[in-house]
């Protein structure tokens, strides 16, 4: 009687416990906001993302045994607005580690330390199809076109009026055409006075066109000119020193942006590295580019075909971490997991990995 009473306690006792288990709900996913420049996110076709920022999360993920799910936000600015929406609970990507920032998220521990640098053109000789592309990238060539128009208009209609009032013009089409250009550039380089035209008529005629070429020989003189004391200075940009007084280029809502404001230093901003590289510096839009150190020695290495180079120093350092909600209880665990990762070489790996020779731990 007594074991069957103690049999029944048993079986009682343990009743509940084995219902509280079963009713502790497993833990919702991380929700991970994902944005950030190639080589630190890089997404791929099957909407799956590798990179060194992605690959040290997850280390830092299985770690501590989280699960997550990836969300891609277009921006920085967007996955923080996220957050502050409390729509995720971890970003990953090239965040900087910035004064701007705190108050509004907490950081990880740093898992890389960066800075900026500066990527200029290979030095290119004055050949004048180099001066062409630049007169056609500035917006000069337009003009140019005009002017061209105006030469042939006047050197055909010179030709028809002297061939109709003055008998010894030359008669035949192509005498008559090179007499009547000839006549036009003369004038139009103020080297002769053309008296075809009588009358006032004619002599308003003649100011006329003076004044109109005494401004499109300044016109042209000065578009070559600036053209060729741009393309001069382009190599004369080392480093940081030597910005100020040029418009350079940089990726909209980077650290680049906050120092050249700073530093007060003319800015076109691009929304992508590429577009930047190819449409302002190779172009010749800006003579130089800042941006991200690791990213413009990526995008370097991965275009070896591309006329372009990185010079001076790494300046204005700073830290990349993971972003977190203010109190955010995630924020131990993970750096102890970074320092981990640290401490065994896994950073150096993945660093190595992702840019070469030119990373530095």
């Amino acid at each position: 009687m007594v074991r069957t009473l103690l049999l029944a306690f048993l079986l009682w006792s343990a009743a509940p416990v084995v219902w509280s288990q079963e009713a502790v709900p497993d833990k919702p996913p991380l929700r991970v906001a994902v944005s950030g420049a190639v080589p630190f996110v890089i997404s791929n076709d099957d909407n799956t993302f590798t990179g060194y920022s992605i690959e040290v999360w997850e280390d830092v993920a299985a770690h501590n045994g989280w699960t997550f799910v990836y969300k891609k936000y277009p921006t920085k600015l967007e996955a923080l607005a996220a957050m502050d929406r409390k729509e995720v609970d971890v970003i990953v990507g090239d965040l900087g580690i910035l004064s701007m920032l705190q108050g509004k998220v907490e950081f990880s521990q740093p898992y890389y330390r960066s800075g900026l640098h500066i990527m200029v053109t290979n030095a290119r000789p004055h050949t004048f199809a180099r001066i062409l592309s630049d007169i056609y990238n500035w917006g000069h060539l337009k003009p140019f076109w005009y002017l061209l128009g105006a030469i042939v208009i006047g050197t055909l209609f010179v030709a028809w009026f002297e061939r109709k009032h003055n008998p010894d013009f030359p008669k035949g089409h192509r005498d008559a055409l090179a007499e009547a250009f000839y006549y036009v550039i003369s004038l139009s380089l103020g080297k002769s006075a053309y008296k075809g035209f009588g009358g006032w008529f004619g002599r308003v005629v003649m100011c006329v066109w003076t004044i109109l070429s005494v401004v499109i020989v300044a016109y042209v003189t000065s578009s070559i000119t600036s053209v060729m004391t741009v393309e001069s200075l382009r190599g004369h940009i080392q480093g940081p020193g030597d910005l100020h007084g040029h418009t350079v280029g940089a990726v909209k809502e980077t650290a680049a942006i906050l120092y050249l404001r700073e530093k007060q230093i003319d800015t076109i901003v691009y929304p992508d590295l590429d577009t930047a590289v190819r449409k302002g510096l190779i172009s010749g839009q800006v003579p130089a580019l800042v941006g991200a150190a690791p990213e413009l020695q990526y995008y370097d290495n991965t275009h070896p075909d591309l006329p372009i180079t990185e010079v001076g120093p790494v300046f204005s350092p700073y830290n990349y971490g993971f972003g977190l909600p203010l109190g955010s209880p995630l924020r131990v665990p993970m750096n102890s997991a970074i320092l981990e990762l640290q401490e065994r070489g896994t950073l150096l790996d993945l660093g190595l990995k992702y840019f070469g020779s030119v990373f530095q731990p």
